[in-house]
């Protein structure tokens, strides 16, 4: 009985999730390097909840992922609608995100329609108006007809200047395959500025178009 109860209070000691100690709310979580890692947020206290959806807090304005404020988010309106896997997806009235959840961050799927949009197997998404790749809108021809022939159990989370090949890279100077893929995202996501999140896996089709990953079979050649 007296090893359970300290089992017990071990796991309850090192359980990571938010905790009011020194006069401010913290996110605590652990790793193998540091030990027990305290992020403090910069909330009110008296106006700070966490929401039943793990990892997830609220205050009277925003909503917080972990330690992270989603920026523009709407917390009357919040809700997750895929919490199943590492892949999951949320919502609220204005916009619709995707994250990890061992990751500390939160993205918008770029103009996703929250009212319309549904889930179909990852790394593809779509609304009334279009499909999604990860975060990225993929500008389907015919979104009635668009159809998942693959998943993937894989991502990548991007700096927009990674994803854009604006920032110095040798690789640029020796990969075809790289150049290429960064022209190709240039001239089709040359509007983004933040962070993307997105699969080169699995594959999608419409009646005319063919998607591996986000991009265009045709234009993969």
């Amino acid at each position: 009985m007296l090893s359970f109860i300290i089992i017990l209070h071990l796991w309850n000691s090192y359980k990571p999730g938010f905790v009011y100690e020194n006069g401010t709310w913290n996110y605590v979580s652990y790793d193998t390097g540091v030990g027990r890692r305290v992020t403090p947020i910069n909330v009110k206290k008296d106006e700070f909840k966490i929401l039943k959806y793990h990892g997830f807090a609220r205050d009277n304005t925003s909503v917080y992922f972990k330690s992270e404020k989603i920026e523009g988010s709407d917390p009357d309106t919040f809700q997750i609608i895929s919490d199943k896997g590492r892949y999951r997806y949320a919502k609220d009235k204005n916009k619709v995100y995707i994250y990890a959840s061992d990751d500390w961050s939160v993205y918008k799927v770029i103009n996703a329609d929250p009212n319309s949009f549904e889930v179909i197997e990852f790394p593809y998404s779509k609304d009334k108006n279009d499909a999604f790749c990860g975060n990225l809108p993929l500008y389907v021809d015919d979104v009635s007809k668009f159809e998942v022939i693959e998943n993937t159990g894989f991502a990548v989370m991007s700096s927009v200047n990674s994803f854009l090949g604006t920032e110095s890279d040798p690789r640029d100077s020796s990969s075809e395959y790289e150049r290429n893929k960064h022209e190709y995202n240039r001239k089709k996501y040359g509007f983004i500025t933040d962070w993307v999140f997105y699969s080169e896996d699995g594959r999608a089709k419409t009646e005319k178009l063919k998607y591996e990953g986000y991009r265009l079979v045709e234009d993969n050649r």
